[in-house]
C-alpha cells in the first residue's frame, strides 16, 4: 500500500461530507437528522470514523478539529448504550426503538461496536485513558450481550453482515474465543446463503423473505457484504485469500464489479428494493463499493477492481453538493426523492475514508472513461451470473447489460425490468444510450402493446398488501414535515401498485422467463408478451439477440406472435443508429447502439 500524502482531490469532498454532518449537531454534541428529527447513533458511528481516519491523513491545520469530532462523536455513542429491560443485553439506540430511525439493532451495533475500537485502535495516545476504556467497554459489551447472537439469526444478509463488523472489531479487543467463533459461524452462513454466481439475495426466501421480489439480487446492498466480509476477516486476523473464504468473496466482488459501469454508475434496475430510490440508479451504496472493489484490487491484483473503485468514488463525489450533502442521484424527468435521508449517505462514506490510501496509488492510473482500443487487446467480452440471469456484453464502443428471468415483483419488491436490455453505457463519454422511466409500459427499446381489459382482481392481487405500507411512508413524510407527499404516499402507491398491475398494458420487460442462449458474440432471449407482474399474454413469441462486433451493440427482434395482444409496438431508443423495421409473418427490428 502506497504511503504517499493523500492529495486535496480525494481528502475535500470527505471534509465537506464531515462538515455538513457537523453543522446538525445541537448543544450535547448530537447529530440530528433535519428528515428523522433524531439522532441515528448507527451512522453517526460512522462519522466517527470518518473523522477519526480524517485526522490521521487530513493536511495538518484539520487534524486537531477532526480529533475533536471523532472523541466526541464516540461518547455520544457511549451515552446511547441500554441495557435492554431486565435481559443482558445492551444495545444502542435508538435501534430499534424509534421506528424512523429507519434501521435497527444489528446494523447500529455493528456500526456502533466497529466505530468504538476503531477509535481506540486509530487514535491511540491521543485518546484519554478515560475515553480509551469507555469506548472499549461499550463496544465488546454490546458484542458480548448482542451481536454475537444476533450475526447468527437476522434475516437479512447485508444486515448479518453489518453486525459482523463489529463482533470482529470487539474481538480484536477483547480476544475472546466465543466472539471469534461467533464471526467465522457467521461468515460461514453468509457464504451459505450466497447463489452460486457470486450474488447474494436481499433477502433470501429461506431466511423470511416476504415476498419472491425481495429474494432477488440488489444493486444498492450487494457490495455490502463482500466488503464486510472481508473487514471482518482481517479484523479476526484471517487471510480473505485463505482458501476457506477466497472462492466466495472472489466471486461476490466479480459480481459487484460486473455491475459498474464505465461512467462509475451501477445496473441499478437489478434490484430488490426498488422503493427506497427515486431513479433508476443511486450512487449512495458507491462508498461500499469503493472500500469492497479498492480492497479486492489489492488482494487479487486485478486491475478491473481498483479502476471500478476510482470511478465509483469520482462519481459519488460528482453528487455532492456544495454544501456536503450527498445525493442519491441526480434530478430528471420522473425521478423523485428517495426513502433515505442524507445522513445515511454522508455518515456511511467512512468507508471510502478506509480506502482513501488504496484510492491514491490508483487515482492517475483509471481515466475518466475508457478509449477504444483500451481494453487490453480483448475487443468483445461476455460475461454471465447464472442465479440470476444477466449477461453483460462489452466491446471498446459500449457496455451493455441483459437480463433473462427474474423472481416475481409488485410496486415494492423486486427488479421491475427484465427479459431484455437494462442498460446501455458508451465507454468514450459514459453516454446513457437507453433511457428507463419508472412507471411507463412504452419504454425504449421494448415492445408493447394491450390485451383483455383493465383487470382490478389482478391489480388487488399483486400490490393490496402494499397499502398498508403506504401508511407508513405517509407517517414518514409527515415526520419530514413533506405533508403534500404524506397525503399523495397511499394513492401513490395505488397508482403504481393496483392500477399499473392491473391495467391491459403488457410488455417485452415485463416477462418473467425468459429462455436464455449466450455464444461468443452475444445472447440470445426466447419469451413472450407480459402484463406487469408477469402473466404471460398467451400465444406471444419474442426472439431477442443482442450481439456485438467491436464497434456496438447490434440488436435484432422478432415478434413471432403477438397472441391475442392487440397493436404490438416496438419503440426504438432515441440514441439507436441503422434502424429496421419490417412486418409480416413477423413483426422484426434492427438497430445499433454505439
Amino acid at each position: 500500500m502506497s504511503a504517499r500524502p493523500i492529495r486535496e482531490e480525494l481528502l475535500e469532498p470527505l471534509r465537506r461530507a464531515l462538515g455538513w454532518l457537523l453543522t446538525l449537531r445541537d448543544a450535547r454534541g448530537a447529530i440530528l437528522c433535519p428528515e428523522h428529527k433524531l439522532e441515528h447513533t448507527g451512522k453517526s458511528a460512522g462519522a466517527a470514523v470518518l473523522a477519526a481516519r480524517l485526522a490521521k491523513l487530513d493536511r495538518p491545520e484539520f487534524r486537531a478539529g477532526h480529533l475533536a469530532a471523532a472523541i466526541e462523536q464516540g461518547r455520544r455513542m457511549v451515552a446511547n448504550v441500554h441495557r435492554e429491560g431486565t435481559s443482558e443485553c445492551h444495545t444502542f439506540w435508538p435501534g430499534r426503538h424509534d421506528k424512523f430511525n429507519s434501521s435497527n439493532a444489528v446494523i447500529d451495533g455493528g456500526a456502533c461496536s466497529d466505530a468504538l475500537a476503531e477509535l481506540v485502535e486509530t487514535l491511540g495516545a491521543e485518546l484519554g485513558d478515560d475515553d480509551r476504556r469507555a469506548f472499549a467497554h461499550a463496544s465488546t459489551l454490546h458484542a458480548r450481550t448482542y451481536l454475537r447472537y444476533a450475526v447468527l439469526d437476522k434475516g437479512v444478509p447485508a444486515q448479518r453482515a453489518w453486525g459482523l463488523t463489529g463482533l470482529a472489531s470487539a474481538w480484536r479487543l477483547a480476544r475472546e474465543k466465543e466472539l471469534e467463533a461467533a464471526a467465522i459461524e457467521a461468515v460461514g452462513a453468509l457464504e451459505g446463503v450466497q447463489n452460486a454466481d457470486g450474488s447474494f439475495p436481499y433477502h433470501p426466501l429461506e431466511w423470511g423473505a416476504p415476498h419472491a421480489g425481495a429474494g432477488d439480487a440488489s444493486s444498492f446492498y450487494h457490495s455490502r457484504v463482500p466488503a464486510f466480509m472481508l473487514f471482518a476477516l482481517e479484523q479476526l486476523e484471517r487471510d480473505p485469500r485463505d482458501p476457506l473464504f477466497a472462492r466466495s468473496l472472489y466471486a461476490a466482488l466479480d459480481f459487484a464489479e460486473g455491475l459498474h459501469g464505465p461512467d462509475g454508475i451501477k445496473c441499478g434496475l437489478v434490484e430488490a428494493k426498488p422503493w427506497y430510490w427515486g431513479a433508476e440508479y443511486e450512487v449512495a451504496s458507491h462508498v461500499f463499493d469503493v472500500y469492497a472493489l479498492a480492497r479486492a484490487g489489492e488482494l487479487f491484483r486485478e486491475r478491473r477492481f481498483s479502476a471500478a473503485a476510482v470511478r465509483a468514488y469520482r462519481t459519488w463525489i460528482e453528487h455532492l453538493k456544495p454544501s456536503g450533502e450527498p445525493r442519491s442521484h441526480m434530478p430528471g424527468p420522473g425521478r423523485t426523492k428517495s426513502y433515505q435521508c442524507p445522513v445515511f449517505w454522508a455518515c456511511h462514506a467512512e468507508w471510502i475514508a478506509r480506502a482513501l490510501p488504496l484510492l491514491e496509488e490508483h487515482w492517475d492510473r483509471v481515466p475518466r472513461f475508457e478509449r477504444a482500443g483500451s481494453g487490453g487487446g480483448i475487443d468483445l467480452r461476455i460475461r454471465a451470473w447464472g442465479a440470476v440471469d444477466l449477461v453483460r456484453l462489452e466491446d471498446d464502443a459500449v457496455v451493455a447489460w441483459v437480463r433473462g428471468s427474474r423472481p416475481g415483483y409488485n410496486v415494492h419488491h423486486g427488479s421491475p425490468h427484465g427479459a431484455g436490455l437494462l442498460r446501455v453505457v458508451r465507454k468514450s463519454d459514459g453516454a446513457e444510450l437507453l433511457a428507463r422511466r419508472r412507471l411507463e409500459c412504452a419504454q425504449e427499446g421494448e415492445w408493447s402493446a394491450r390485451r383483455a381489459h383493465f383487470a382490478p382482481a389482478r391489480g388487488w392481487a399483486h400490490s393490496s398488501a402494499e397499502l398498508r405500507f403506504s401508511l407508513w411512508l405517509t407517517r414518514n413524510h409527515a415526520r419530514g414535515g413533506r405533508w403534500l407527499s404524506a397525503l399523495a404516499a397511499p394513492f401513490d402507491v395505488a397508482r403504481r401498485g393496483v392500477l399499473a398491475f392491473a391495467s391491459s398494458e403488457v410488455s417485452s420487460s415485463f416477462a418473467l422467463q425468459t429462455r436464455t442462449h449466450i455464444d461468443g458474440e452475444g445472447v440470445t432471449l426466447e419469451s413472450t408478451l407480459a402484463h406487469r407482474g408477469g402473466e404471460a399474454a398467451p400465444g406471444s413469441r419474442l426472439v431477442r439477440r443482442f450481439e456485438l462486433d467491436g464497434r456496438g451493440l447490434v440488436v435484432h427482434e422478432r415478434l413471432e406472435a403477438a397472441g391475442d395482444a392487440r397493436g404490438a409496438a416496438f419503440h426504438f431508443p432515441r440514441q439507436a443508429r441503422e434502424r429496421q423495421e419490417t412486418s409480416g409473418a413477423s413483426h422484426e427490428v434492427r438497430y445499433r447502439l454505439a
